[in-house]
């Protein structure tokens, strides 16, 4: 059965992570996915190679593409992109400001050749104002959007990226798949192309809870923290200490913390996710703690009581240390309270529950042999989403799509001994 984009055909000019995660996950949905790269191959493809042009970080973002290498600087690669672009319904482009006019790959160029086309442009900080012409990758956004100090973590007097994943960058990915999505359905509707704008920037505030403002209640004080800010960085003080005005914005953070956190176990270390009064009261059950809070006549006042609480984080910590995983999983799925043990992404590949939801592929790379990764992100059951094939080896298709084009075997030939193709 085909997925739900099955018929669609997208032109990629992508590198690094957010946009070619994006076309990969169009390319789950049933969509041709066309990736143009340089000839060289992509910098992704070059990152840490284990055989020549390939690296495991472009075959993860890259499955179910055709290669079509083609020196964008020659004008006769030029050609071949605007005469692939009248058969194409999507392109899906991430470039410094300044380059895709000057590649003719722009969308005024190309919608020019075909009015119905959809076009992604994703940028680090948009195509407006003071910040436009900057590129950016995801430890840049992060620094700029407020992500990486709300992380909290500084070594060494300063502030250290979200690094367990390229959150702005994957982030922006889906981004990328659901605008596009979107706008094929109104193109349905509407006849009309357009052209869409996504930034990591956008995606990188997004994501974070804590960008918002009310007016009548939390203006002021954002303001008096910023004025604050100002000063501590012109007496040039230390990071930390604009760390911790941060933190004194959002309050108490940790009064519930024992319920929302993790707590090394005899024989390993386990994640509790109480999120409700409801089920910290279980937990805390489970956990044979007396929470002076859950009791009749609780004063949040009383001395004695603020000080019981204050313990309650280091006792939680000695009963959890005194019986194995296994079992507080036992004693918490019983009552029902969210917990799990903490593991390594490479034990996952293995685990029940995720063989038993079909989120591992596997498939055949033409270089690689046998790969296994995480499959769609998500099952639809009217039109399935699969991954067509591994990612491409360089120029794996370039001259399957040249003769789509209609371009016979002696002009593929020409334009590969011209170096405008491989």
């Amino acid at each position: 059965m085909p997925g739900p984009l099955d018929g669609i055909r997208i032109l990629e000019f992508t590198q690094i992570i957010a946009a070619p995660f994006g076309g990969m996950l169009l390319s789950d949905m049933g969509a041709e996915v066309i990736k143009i790269e340089p000839i060289e191959g992509e910098p992704w493809r070059l990152h840490n190679q284990f055989l020549p042009k390939e690296s495991r970080a472009y075959i993860s973002l890259n499955r179910g593409k055709k290669s079509l290498p083609l020196n964008l600087k020659n004008p006769e690669a030029t050609a071949i992109v605007h005469r692939l672009v009248k058969e194409i319904d999507v392109v899906i482009i991430n470039a410094r400001p300044d380059v895709p006019e000057k590649l003719g790959t722009d969308y005024e160029t190309l919608s020019k050749i075909n009015p119905k086309l959809i076009y992604c442009d994703n940028t680090a900080f948009g195509r407006n104002g003071p910040d436009s012409y900057r590129p950016g990758y995801d430890i840049v956004v992060q620094a700029v959007s407020g992500l990486l100090a709300a992380d909290n973590k500084v070594e060494n007097g300063v502030p250290q990226q979200v690094s367990a994943t390229a959150v702005a960058d994957y982030s922006t990915g889906i981004a990328i798949a659901w605008s596009v999505c979107a706008a094929l359905f109104a193109r349905e509707r509407s006849g009309i192309g357009q052209k869409i704008d996504t930034t990591l920037l956008s995606t990188a505030l997004s994501v974070q809870g804590s960008f918002m403002e009310l007016d009548s209640y939390t203006k002021e004080t954002r303001l008096e923290f910023l004025d604050t800010l100002s000063a501590l960085k012109q007496a040039e003080m230390p990071y930390e200490a604009m760390l911790e005005q941060q933190r004194s914005l959002a309050g108490p953070t940790t009064a519930f913390r024992i319920y929302y956190t993790t707590y090394k176990t005899l024989n390993g270390i386990i994640a509790i996710g109480c999120l409700s009064e409801h089920l910290r009261k279980k937990a805390a059950v489970v956990m044979g703690i007396q929470d002076p809070r859950f009791e009749p006549g609780y004063d949040p006042e009383d001395p004695a009581t603020i000080v019981q609480i204050e313990n309650l984080h280091e006792s939680s910590k000695l009963i959890m240390a005194s019986l194995p995983t296994e079992k507080w999983l036992l004693k918490f799925d019983e009552a029902g309270v969210p917990a799990g043990p903490v593991r390594f992404v490479q034990e996952l590949l293995d685990d029940e529950q995720v063989l038993a939801n079909e989120m591992v592929v596997e498939l055949e790379h033409s270089k690689a042999g046998i790969i296994r990764m995480a499959g769609p992100m998500v099952r639809m059951s009217e039109t399935p989403l699969q991954p067509q094939f591994a990612s491409p080896a360089l120029g794996e298709h370039s001259e399957e799509i040249l003769a789509f084009l209609g371009y016979t075997d002696e002009a593929i030939s020409g334009f590969k001994e011209r170096g405008i193709t491989v």
